[in-house]
């Protein structure tokens, strides 16, 4: 199944704080003519180290649309070398896994039924389970999926919160081994901001690369 996924807010602070990137860069704190690129590179930083672990460092809104719900025999959001035999194949071929991890919780599961009118599936019907990466959905007991269509593109929509180490105001448990790497890409980016100089430095993917390797998350898809 083809999965779209997107960020619909952004987190509530940045895991690097524009002092703490400015000391990284040696620039004075007085000095505030490059603030505004300064921040934006702590923003870049940001973004570029969650593509690179495919998960969510403070917490955000998400959405997560697909074709239809998962269903026995349709396939499902689970890779085929994660299914096992009996009721445990069955079970993982109804999952919703969500992108992103972790997820802190569910918003609404919304789908257009047959006569084309969008509904929101009630949330006693389906079990959400936040406690594994990724975090998956399943019907209650005894229960199944709506059925829509057998097939309409972004039909069934998933709107959720994800977060790995907190919102960062309360809860903020992001690993330095995370921060490094951001600080490390923060100050290459403003010493170097041009990729076609005559000399580049030596790229510095492989110190990113050593500091994330322990929080990646191996994609399902």
């Amino acid at each position: 199944m083809y999965l779209s996924y997107k960020d619909t807010s952004v987190p509530a602070v940045e895991p690097i704080s524009l002092l703490t990137a400015k000391q990284q860069c040696v620039v004075d704190v007085g000095n505030t003519s490059d603030d505004d690129l300064i921040s934006g590179l702590i923003v870049a930083a940001r973004q570029h180290v969650e593509n690179l672990m495919q998960r969510a460092i403070f917490n955000r809104t998400m959405t997560l649309s697909m074709d239809f719900f998962p269903f026995p025999t349709y396939g499902s959001t689970i890779s085929a070398n994660d299914k096992h035999v009996l009721y445990g194949r069955y079970w993982h071929q109804l999952a919703i896994t969500l992108p992103r991890p972790s997820a802190v919780s569910v918003q609404s599961i919304t789908y257009i039924d047959l006569s084309q009118t969008l509904q929101t599936l009630d949330e006693s019907l389906y079990y959400v389970d936040t406690t594994c990466e990724p975090a998956r959905i399943v019907p209650q007991p005894g229960l199944y999926w709506p059925y829509t269509q057998s097939y309409l593109p972004g039909s069934v929509t998933v709107n959720y919160t994800a977060g790995t180490y907190g919102d960062g105001v309360e809860i903020n448990t992001c690993p330095q081994t995370i921060v490094q790497a951001c600080l490390m890409l923060i100050s290459y980016w403003y010493s170097h901001r041009d990729a076609a100089e005559h000399n580049p430095p030596k790229a510095i993917e492989m110190g990113i690369d050593a500091l994330l390797a322990c929080h990646n998350f191996e994609s399902f898809v």
